[in-house]
């Protein structure tokens, strides 16, 4: 008997071995960008064993997997007995079903999934689902930018490539975080892929115009910097970085900053695995090529080049995406207090740019239509208490 059941195991071990071998340990996707944000194919199993392909919405800053209603309710969540949030929002308590990119399985052990109303997860952002980095926590994991691909694997199965720079991870929420050299001085940043620009405390971006007074500045976000048009954009000191360096590399280029208040990033801090000044964006995270070992908590850098177009040579307008996929004017940018675009008012919608709609359309899309060179003209199409307005504007150089 026990020569049986000593057969028996050793028969299960060796097809769990064979079934673990037979799985892809390395796997490469295909990237979208739009608005910097990176948007990668996944697959999710459905309670039959079917899998159902999905485009995730890469957020290395969240801590929630969340689905839009359409691909909950045809993984078969059912979602009729459970009390949505405010926000319309379900917190489900059903277990994240399995999860792979590209054949490698991911990790999703002892997470729930959330739900949120809508086509989308995120309104302006066109995709199915949020990926997390609690998800990536065990690979080893490649975003390269430039050649629009995101590799996944075993730590130790890829050679890395780039400039060395230490990171620590979350072992509970995987979020990582490097330091980085602003004007020679050490700065504890996060690397967001979630959020478009780079935002950071307004102790900072008043320690650096303080030290460097000749370098512009204005009030509200614009161009990468704008998020999704939270209430606290209007307010953020828009300026430009003082030289970066990650490691030995030094990043070419402007980088849009964003000063927001210090409550934040306390706020951030505690998902991170240690208090920081602010994040890296996506604005430049997507000009590079990003190798982290989560498991080993390092990573590698290469900066690629700078965007054809200039990030801050745009119509100075803080935008917020709706769950309809509108857009509504969230703010005009300012500048020593006085707006820099008459004839557009907070609250407004946009519908039109150039005589192209922009209702349904991605985030990214919309505020690239409002970019240009210095001087350019755009005719904006409003809608204002129920009547609509044309307005011809000019493209601006922020900040």
């Amino acid at each position: 008997m026990k020569k049986a059941t000593s057969v028996l195991l050793a028969a299960v071990v060796m097809t769990m071995a064979l079934a673990a071998a037979a799985r892809p340990q390395l796997g490469t996707a295909k990237l979208e960008l739009d608005h910097g944000r990176m948007i990668v194919g996944v697959e999710l199993r459905r309670a039959d064993g079917s899998w159902r392909a999905a485009h995730a919405w890469i957020d290395t800053g969240g801590t929630e997997m969340a689905l839009s209603e359409p691909l909950a309710r045809d993984l078969g969540v059912d979602l009729a007995a459970m009390p949505a949030a405010a926000n319309g929002t379900w917190k489900t308590g059903v277990p994240v079903p399995a999860l792979r990119l590209a054949g490698v399985q991911l990790d999703v052990e002892g997470m729930t999934l959330s739900v949120r109303p809508g086509r989308f997860p995120m309104p302006g952002i066109q995709a199915d689902c949020v990926l997390v980095p609690r998800c990536l926590r065990k690979l080893h994991a490649v975003f390269d930018g430039p050649e629009r691909t995101l590799t996944v694997g075993r730590p130790g199965d890829m050679i890395p490539k780039g400039a060395a720079v230490s990171c620590r991870v979350h072992p509970g929420t995987g979020l990582f975080m490097i330091e980085a050299a602003v004007a020679g001085e050490k700065v504890a940043l996060g690397v967001d892929t979630g959020s478009a620009g780079t935002w950071v405390s307004d102790r900072l971006t008043s320690a650096w115009l303080a030290r460097f007074p000749d370098r512009p500045q204005a009030t509200g976000a614009a161009g990468s910097t704008n998020f999704f048009g939270f209430p606290f954009e209007v307010e953020g000191v828009l300026a430009l970085m003082p030289p970066l360096a990650l490691g030995a590399v030094a990043v070419s280029g402007e980088v849009a900053v964003l000063g927001l208040d210090q409550g934040l990033f306390d706020w951030y801090s505690q998902k991170s695995a240690a208090p920081v000044a602010g994040f890296l964006g996506a604005g430049l995270i997507s000009r590079c090529r990003l190798e982290v070992d989560f498991p080993g908590q390092m990573s590698w850098w290469i900066i690629g080049p700078e965007p054809a177009a200039r990030d801050l040579d745009i119509v100075p307008l803080t935008l917020r995406p709706e769950a309809d996929g509108s857009y509504t004017v969230a703010g005009v940018v300012r500048r020593d207090g006085r707006p820099l675009l008459a004839g557009v008012r907070a609250g407004d919608r946009l519908l039109a740019v150039d005589g192209v709609e922009v209702s349904g359309a991605a985030m990214g899309r919309v505020i690239g239509a409002l970019r240009g060179k210095p001087g350019d003209r755009r005719r904006l199409l409003l809608e204002r208490d129920g009547a609509r307005l044309s307005e011809l504007v000019a493209v601006v150089r922020l900040p």
